[in-house]
């Protein structure tokens, strides 16, 4: 039987997922300023970005495959305070070396509480009865939005306080996630048999494949519209540099307003359909737009995609959570961990599609990868009921 106190562990995966976001789009603000101060070329940027991915993925595996990384109290308690910690380290030192360090820590610590937070909220969402998921995602997004706007802010105004701003920050999310002890407990005398107990209530290979490549799909799709369509928009149509990365803003606004309404609308339209639908029309928006040449229908199928594809990763996450059970972060850090290889592998399988093909096929076939998706959808329900 799960024991929670509502608004206590609902506050701290609330703080969790804003922290969560906020140094990521403080990140992604400082990139070019980072690589000034560090001297680092592209091939250095990519190769961090390598190394923050792995370290992601190596998080994921000692999760799946050690005991005594599957406490998410522990792990949020530790990992929370070495996210912050790392990240501030990344964004504000001044030497190579323990750039990439820190990002070794920053990724393993990401890699830990994300997939802890996940689980809390899966966990939270039984205890109460209430889904939530969307929700909590949300959070990570508007943190991602408060993160960019806080350093963008400081960078124009008050460039000297950059630095106390991000330790400021690090240290209240280090201090709040050392010493919080209000999350989702489990009560583990339920009467469970010995082989359950065993098995962890592990799903069905099919059903963490399933979910695992649907996952994948929404992080290529995400990852492809945030790092290429700015630069489609310019080189193949002719958009001027300060138009043409409109639509990454709009897209993640898009998607943290999907977000913000997603629980609400998951309860008066079927989650599959909620995602099938708009990813099939916005996927077809895009593609007749490139097609066509067509600026402004492209821009709108942009914030139509962010809309239909920003409920996929919370949704994917809670199926895999009420099927797995009261004890999911095992399965959930597979999931979480297909979602990484998606992050990862989009930039380069989109890049080297871009590079023999052009730009406008590379963006026709992100456009069938947020369809591929959107078909894969109509079958989530065999799967969310699928258990062992």
């Amino acid at each position: 039987m799960i024991e929670v106190t509502q608004r206590a562990s609902r506050l701290s995966i609330v703080v969790g997922f804003l922290g969560l976001g906020l140094f990521m789009g403080m990140w992604g603000v400082l990139v070019p300023a980072r690589s000034a101060d560090l001297g680092l070329n592209e091939l250095l940027i990519a190769s961090f970005l390598l190394v923050v991915g792995l370290s992601l993925c190596a998080a994921i595996f000692l999760v799946t495959r050690f005991q005594a990384f599957q406490d998410p109290h522990r792990l949020l308690r530790l990992a929370g305070p070495f996210y912050a910690i790392g990240f501030a380290s990344c964004l504000t030192t001044g030497s190579v070396g323990m750039f990439f360090l820190s990002g070794i820590v920053a990724g393993l610590a990401a890699g830990f509480v994300d997939t802890a937070l996940n689980s809390q909220s899966s966990q939270w969402e039984q205890a109460t009865g209430k889904r939530a998921m969307s929700f909590f995602h949300a959070l990570f997004s508007l943190g991602l939005l408060a993160g960019a706007g806080l350093v963008s802010l400081l960078l124009s105004a008050q460039p000297s306080s950059l630095t106390f701003g991000i330790l400021a920050c690090a240290a209240l999310y280090a201090g709040f996630m050392a010493m919080r002890r209000e999350w989702v407990t489990i009560d583990q005398t339920e009467d469970l048999s010995p082989d359950k107990q065993a098995a962890g209530f592990r799903l069905p290979v099919a059903v963490v494949l399933f979910l695992g490549l649907s996952i994948l799909l929404a992080t290529l799709t995400e990852g492809g519209i945030i790092d290429w369509s700015a630069l489609h928009l310019h080189r193949s149509l002719g958009v001027s540099l300060q138009d043409a990365g409109r639509p990454v803003l709009w897209f993640g606004v898009a998607m943290t307003a999907s977000r913000l309404a997603g629980d609400r609308l998951i309860a008066l339209i079927p989650a599959h359909l909620l995602l099938a639908v708009p990813l099939s029309i916005a996927a077809a928006l895009m593609t007749f737009a490139i097609v066509t040449a067509n600026v402004p229908l492209l821009m709108a199928g942009y914030v139509a995609m962010g809309l239909a594809v920003g409920n996929a990763f919370p949704i994917i996450i809670s199926i895999a959570g009420r099927a797995a059970g009261e004890q999911p972060l095992r399965e959930i850090s597979i999931i979480v961990g297909f979602a990484y290889v998606g992050l990862i592998s989009g930039p380069a399988l989109f890049g080297v599609t871009a590079h023999f093909f052009g730009l406008d096929r590379t963006m026709i076939v992100l456009a069938a990868v947020a369809l591929s998706l959107g078909l894969a959808c109509f079958a989530m329900p065999q799967f969310a009921a699928a258990r062992n």
